[in-house]
């Protein structure tokens, strides 16, 4: 059984499962827990609907079967009935049958999401989920799903969602309906989505202004998907479509980076639920004819579905949970039912390639991490982050000099801890992160303020200015926005052998205490060990080492359980310092992470008045602390 094989078993034993779990859940009786804020009707539609992105390539699979009622049906037998009882005009499971005027827009812009997938799959096993039906059947499906596209194009949510309703109509077109009256809006759907484009391959999720895991599993998924469905003789189908391969050569180039050696990557934003959807756009490159390696594509294929099926804990009936490796549901967003995770079989698209196309066939090639270190900045100048590699030490790690998601005057939006989720100072695909909740805050990789009663604790949220410099990450955040005089600036210094260094200036305009943390370590027992300012466990190591201008003591400290991307448990270590009173202080701390059990000499660090100087054999950094 060759790689393509074993992983397509493992990924039809995942569609059985999440198969079987729909039909049970179909039932009106079924209670959701995990709903989706939009909608509590869109829950189900996301459940039932959100595994078919990926699922074309399998319904002509004999084994590939759903119990319902107690009876064996075929995959595409038991989708089909569910589109008849979803659209019929009497149908007591019709999926519109509670929306009401005020729920209208939000039923529309999400049942589309959804409903996109099934077309998407209808294109590409239309032999199995159309052809198949009555022209009265396929009428039936049509003039529903017309009915919410045409409203969803009209007001559609001012992000990645325009793709849907674009997706559907361009299929129905396809199939042979008239959907010649929202040309204008399709027209406006595409000029805005071009709008998203900012350069270098780099796109950015609407209205917030967001660079994030959505860049890879969405935008450049959908523009490669579109080569594909889109009708060729578009007028200007070969136009867009050159400018969406050569986007995604670009972007994909760079994002290869991302890729640990075992698979794993440097994780951060929102929605990481969603998996391996991230590594689709890989396949589709190859598909749609990029200029790409396809066996490095197919490496990271294969090395990054295979890593969640390798370490994830499944649900009880099979299927993956809410989180990332474990279930931890204060990982899912608001918009992220239990069902709607199951976007991850975006992935699965890579199974539209055949066995004997270039996807499969070419020999693996080796990631970048695999062929040496390296640091790069990213690609796009005006977003701040970079990407290092080190296989043997610590695997893939983003440095982040920006706070993508509280840019742009939107700062009191925010999708569970998103400064958790987007502004930590690193991200590695080892170490994973925590995020904070109500009592217990997760300073792993970030600095924060304490009031001296402990009631207020502040994350690193907005950002004022920011500017790589040599290589040297500059930033500067106001922990509080109702105390405008206290501002934290930092530089960043990446070095080398698993160490970074941090160096703030703290300017308090009133007392605080100061917290900052290095990389949190997740524990599935409870073998580690905690000395002072280095936390050990297994083969991994987590250390800080801090000068500062006013006293400290170290701690370790934990996340709280089930809020760690990798581990129900996780530990860091840190400096905390008592009340400090109002003035200006300097921390310069080496922070380093390590998997291979190994500690690496620590890098000098020395304050002298305003001048810090950071030396690690012959790179010397001299940072002037104004």
């Amino acid at each position: 059984m060759n790689e393509r094989q074993k992983l397509y078993e493992r990924a039809r034993q995942t569609y059985v499962n999440l198969l079987n779990r729909m039909a049970l859940r179909y039932d009106d009786s079924y209670q959701y827990v995990i709903s989706d804020r939009v909608s509590y009707e869109c829950t189900k539609i996301e459940d039932i609907f959100r595994p078919m992105w990926g699922i074309a390539p399998f319904l002509k699979d004999e084994s590939l079967v759903v119990t319902v009622d107690g009876e064996k049906m075929s995959a595409a037998a038991f989708i089909n009935k569910i589109m008849l009882e979803g659209t019929s005009p009497d149908s007591p499971k019709r999926f519109d049958r509670n929306v009401t005027k005020e729920t209208t827009t939000n039923f529309a812009n999400q049942s589309v999401t959804e409903i996109a997938a099934y077309l998407c799959a209808v294109y590409f096993a239309r032999e199995q989920l159309w052809d198949v039906l009555t022209k009265a059947e396929q009428d039936t499906i049509s003039t529903w799903v017309l009915k919410w596209v045409f409203e969803a194009i009209r007001d559609s949510w001012q992000n990645n969602h325009y793709w849907y309703p674009i997706y559907c109509i361009e299929i129905l077109t396809q199939l042979g309906y008239d959907c010649s009256e929202v040309d204008k809006e399709v027209q406006a759907g595409y000029d805005f989505l071009e709008t998203l484009y900012y350069a270098n391959g780099w796109y950015s999720d609407g209205e917030l202004g967001r660079f994030d895991y959505y860049e890879a599993w969405a935008h450049h998924t959908y523009t490669l998907l579109w080569i594909l469905i889109a009708n060729k003789n578009r007028p200007d189908y070969e136009a867009k479509s050159a400018v969406y391969r050569k986007r995604s050569e670009e972007y994909l180039k760079y994002f290869a980076h991302y890729f640990d050696s075992d698979g794993g990557m440097a994780a951060y934003g929102r929605s990481i639920g969603y998996r391996f959807a991230a590594v689709a756009p890989f396949a589709l490159a190859v598909m749609t004819g990029c200029d790409i390696d396809p066996g490095l594509c197919k490496s990271i294929v294969l090395k990054n579905i295979n890593y969640f099926y390798d370490n994830s804990i499944p649900t009880e009936d099979g299927c993956f949970p809410v989180g990332y490796l474990y279930s931890t549901p204060g990982f899912g967003e608001g918009y992220a039912s239990d069902g709607a995770i199951s976007c991850y079989t975006e992935g699965f698209l890579c199974f539209l390639a055949g066995e004997d196309e270039p996807l499969w066939t070419a020999e693996c090639s080796k990631l970048p991490i695999e062929e040496g270190n390296y640091i790069l900045r990213n690609t796009l100048e005006e977003l701040q982050t970079m990407i290092a590699g080190d296989d043997k030490k610590n695997g893939v790690t983003l440095y982040n000099n920006a706070l993508h998601y509280y840019q742009n005057e939107c700062f009191g939006h925010r999708f569970n801890d998103m400064a958790g989720a987007y502004s930590k100072f690193a991200y590695n695909s080892r170490s994973g992160f925590g995020l904070s909740v109500a009592d217990l805050v997760s300073s792993d990789n970030m600095i924060s303020l304490y009031s001296p009663d402990g009631t207020m604790v502040s994350h690193r949220k907005r950002i004022l200015d920011g500017q790589i410099v040599d290589g040297v990450m500059i930033s500067r955040h106001i922990p509080f926005s109702n105390d405008p005089g206290t501002y934290i600036k930092t530089w960043l210094i990446p070095l080398a052998d698993g160490w970074h260094a941090r160096i703030q200036k703290v300017v308090l305009a009133q007392s605080y205490k100061v917290n900052e943390g290095g990389f949190a370590i997740g524990v599935r027992d409870d073998s580690y060990k905690m000395n002072n300012n280095v936390l050990t466990y297994k083969n991994y190591i987590s250390k800080v080492e801090t000068v500062a201008t006013c006293d400290f003591y170290y701690i370790i400290a934990t996340t709280q359980p089930g809020m760690h991307l990798l581990s129900p448990q996780a530990l860091y270590p840190a400096y905390m310092t008592k009340d400090l009173d109002k003035g200006e202080y300097i921390f310069a701390s080496a922070f380093y992470f390590t998997t291979d059990g190994k500690e690496e000499k620590s890098p000098e660090i020395v304050i002298d008045g305003n001048t810090v100087t950071v030396k690690q054999g012959d790179n010397v950094r001299v940072i002037n602390v104004l």
